[in-house]
This record gives structure tokens, sequence and C-alpha cells, in this order.
């Protein structure tokens, strides 16, 4: 063997040794990118777009979502809702509480009670971060639907902003 070959059997095995290198980042970048898509797609196989009519089952309640709202089944209780445009996301369960103690241990604002066009009641909390925690029922009996409501919007935009949305999601329980 020749000082030449050797030469060239040393390059060769970096060639490989590279090679393999590069092959394993790609396939390292592929787990990457699969571990991130895939949960959110899974989650989205279970969820449908309302249409704005069709009342969706709360076990002892139902509710009609705003049309064009994401609804993604928790339970048979439970579902978790959210705006078209992601800001807004709520957690509605049919619980055996009255809507007053559904409230109870919120820990922001004074629970404020309002009569429902449906002539339910909601008691709710204004949370500091734009939230809100409801609970809409019959005034002094149980069930009644816990309504728990996050808010993130866009840069620049209110929480305020989304108080109608809010609105429309409570008017659309019933029992």
């Amino acid at each position: 063997m020749t000082g030449d070959a050797r030469v060239g059997s040393a390059a060769r095995r970096w060639e490989i040794a590279l090679a393999c290198v590069a092959a394993a980042l790609v396939l390292a970048a592929v787990a990457v990118a699969a571990l991130v898509a895939v949960p959110p797609t899974i989650a989205n196989l279970s969820s449908e777009v309302s249409d704005g009519s069709d009342p969706t089952d709360l076990g002892a309640a139902s509710v009609v979502v705003p049309a064009d709202w994401v609804i993604t089944r928790d339970s048979g209780d439970a579902i978790t809702v959210r705006t078209p445009d992601g800001a807004l996301r709520a957690s509605l369960e049919s619980v055996d509480e009255k809507p007053g103690d559904v409230v109870a241990d919120a820990t922001a604002g004074t629970p404020r009670s309002e009569l429902l066009a449906s002539g339910l009641t909601a008691v709710h909390v204004d949370l500091d971060d734009g939230g809100v925690v409801a609970g809409v029922g019959e005034p002094d009996a149980a069930p009644s639907v816990r309504v728990t409501v996050q808010v993130a919007p866009a840069e620049g935009d209110e929480p305020a902003a989304y108080r109608s949305a809010i609105g429309d999601l409570l008017e659309g329980i019933r029992r």
C-alpha cells in the first residue's frame, strides 16, 4: 500500500463520518418537528367548528357556541372552545353546584349577577388578566355550568375587546 492510498482512505473515512453526522442531525430535526407538530394535530382531530345554531351537550345543560368557534370535547360534561383568532379560550363544564358557588373560590373581584335572555342567571367574576370565571344556571339550584375564560389578545389589543364574545358564549348556555 502506498502513501497516497492511505491518504485517500483516511479522507474517505472522514467523508463517511461527516455523512453519518449529517444524517443524525437531519433525523434529530425531523424528530423535533414531529414532537412539535403532532400533539396539536391530534387535538385538532377531535375538534369541530360550530355553526352557531346546533347545541353542544354538556350533560345536564347544553350550549350553542357562536359560529366559527372551535369546539373540543374534553369529556361528556366538558368542552373547550376558542375564538377563530385563538385569543379567547373558554372551558365549560357541567357541575353540581349553584352558580354563586362556582365563583366563590375566585380570588379576583366581587361577583356580579346578571339575568340572561334565556332566564338563567350568570354569576361572574372578572380576573386580573382579563379572563372571567362564571357560573350559569338557576339562581339557587344545582347543577350549573362553570365557565372559565382566558383571554390572550394580540399585542396592542385589549382583553376588554372580547367582552361581547364572552357575553355571546354565556347567552348560548341552556338547561
